[in-house]
């Protein structure tokens, strides 16, 4: 079976969108957490951050998963996936489920959201996409090589 085309033009649509949106929730995470759970708007505005950026995260996870002939279950699967096929290390590809879990969380069950728990997401866990962004464009480069 011959591997699907390497799709360079979702990964930086998606990257771009990731990175948008961080310089946002980098904001929000510099906030107080009694400042942030405060106040709705910065929230929801936080909540909806996340969801971008996990989602955008998850295409293109979705994406390197079906050029390895894989197709994932859930978006938590696809970063554990991309880790077991040593795109992402298996640290980071767990810190990223547990992110993508509270991003179906955030949509599917959002009136049981703990915004502390969002803040505390925003301060600690944001450089997990970074490093994330940094893994795929190392896995294109190789491919690109290869």
């Amino acid at each position: 079976m011959r591997p699907l085309p390497l799709n360079l033009e979702l990964i930086r649509m998606r990257a771009a969108d990731i990175r948008s949106e961080l310089d946002r929730l980098r904001a929000y995470a510099a906030i107080p957490e009694a400042a942030f759970t405060g106040d709705p708007e910065k929230t929801r505005a936080a909540r909806y951050g996340l969801i971008v950026v996990v989602e955008a995260a998850a295409a293109i996870c979705t994406h390197l998963c079906a050029r390895h002939g894989r197709a994932p279950d859930s978006y938590p699967g696809c970063f554990e996936l991309l880790g077991q096929l040593a795109v992402i290390p298996p640290d980071l590809a767990a810190r990223l489920s547990s992110m993508a879990r509270l991003r179906n969380l955030l949509v599917h069950a959002y009136g049981r959201v703990d915004d502390s728990r969002v803040h505390a997401i925003l301060r600690t866990h944001l450089g997990d996409l970074e490093a994330f962004l940094e893994q795929v464009g190392k896995a294109v480069a190789q491919e690109l090589e290869s």
